[in-house]
């Protein structure tokens, strides 16, 4: 499972804001864009409309709601309700949090636990928010021992939860959660299309189909693939996107629901589903999957989307199941067929 990075506090003004007045007037008919620092990273929002007043206000209250879920489903703060939640084991939780559990549950269910949400003592053992560590095999045998989602039971009547023991990090699907809600919100106040953007996940609400590259497995800035999305929300998880080092070894944030171990690859799985929860928390699924346990997952699961990127050598080995391809950096040998063409151009990076 991934864990997000604390919330870096001052960065609210930055990129579109430019530092200027938080709410300035825009004016009739541009394109409104507003970004704040919320879940570990940078949130992009962007809608076309009429009156672009009107959008920069409806972006503003879809981030209001990212910034109301961080509050409720962070680690990083010994005062949220996931925090109170792993500290007394079970209780009454709100709808928000209800909701994320039954979805984390769901998708465990989906993916035989490749994804888990009860990974949180595993995070602890490994100091995965702190400056990181390598457990004993004591101690990680002990996390162990409240580790399984299968542990955990919801009572939907009373909005009950009981973690049997467990403990939970939600790092691997509450930032597809909070988009899915911050659409939502979007969708309430009148903005058909918009582009919301939150580090390794976009999501876009309407509008025409449109593309988007993915990066580089080991290096962010670095253009790999190109692909053509309609509506729907692409998540990427990958073992670069953050790191720690302790004890002479290189510290992954995803961990193995199945060992506690961080994974070994330096691969980045990509999921392309209708919903950004699922998407958030299938990404994470397959690179703990692996390349062919994933594409078999794929290959049964209709209306799921995958793109794998797995270094080799000074170049980048790409495979696409169930999405379109439209082009590749010059390092990058595309798994191609007939049902995934790709085009090629001068701008490919």
């Amino acid at each position: 499972m991934s864990t997000s990075r604390p919330l870096a506090l001052g960065l609210a003004c930055v990129l579109a804001a430019g530092c200027a007045p938080a709410r300035p007037t825009p004016a009739k008919g541009a394109t409104a864009t507003r970004a704040r620092w919320l879940m570990g990273t940078l949130w992009t929002v962007s809608a076309d409309a009429a009156d672009s007043s009107r959008a920069a206000a409806a972006l503003e209250a879809a981030l209001d709601t990212v910034a109301s879920l961080e509050r409720r489903l962070s680690n990083w703060s010994a005062t949220s309700e996931l925090s109170r939640l792993n500290a007394a084991g079970a209780g009454v939780v709100s709808a928000p949090l209800y909701a994320v559990l039954d979805s984390g549950l769901a998708a465990a269910r989906l993916t035989a636990g490749a994804f888990d949400p009860t990974v949180e003592a595993f995070t602890a053992a490994w100091d995965l928010r702190g400056e990181g560590r390598v457990p004993s095999a004591t101690q990680l045998a002990e996390a162990r021992t409240h580790v399984g989602w299968q542990r955990v039971s919801l009572d939907r009547a009373r909005s009950f939860a009981d973690l049997g023991g467990t403990r939970l990090d939600l790092g691997g699907i509450a930032k597809g959660y909070a988009l899915d809600r911050a659409a939502d919100v979007l969708r309430e106040r009148g903005i058909a299309a918009a582009s919301l953007d939150a580090g390794g996940q976009r999501l876009l609400l309407g509008g025409a189909p449109a593309d988007v590259w993915v990066a580089h497995p080991g290096e962010r800035d670095r253009a790999a693939v190109r692909l053509r999305l309609a509506s729907g929300s692409l998540s990427t998880s990958a073992q670069s996107e953050h790191t720690l080092q302790a004890g002479g070894r290189r510290i992954g944030h995803v961990l193995d629901p199945r060992t506690g171990q961080p994974l070994g690859t330096r691969a980045s799985a990509s999921a392309f589903t209708s919903s950004a929860t699922r998407a958030d928390a299938l990404s994470t699924a397959l690179l703990v999957m692996g390349r062919d346990r994933a594409r078999a997952f794929a290959d049964t699961h209709p209306g799921l989307g995958v793109l794998w990127l797995e270094p080799a050598g000074d170049r980048v080995r790409a495979e696409a199941w169930g999405l379109t391809v439209r082009d590749v950096a010059s390092f990058v040998s595309l798994q191609t067929s007939p049902s995934h063409p790709v085009t090629r151009n001068s701008s490919t990076p």
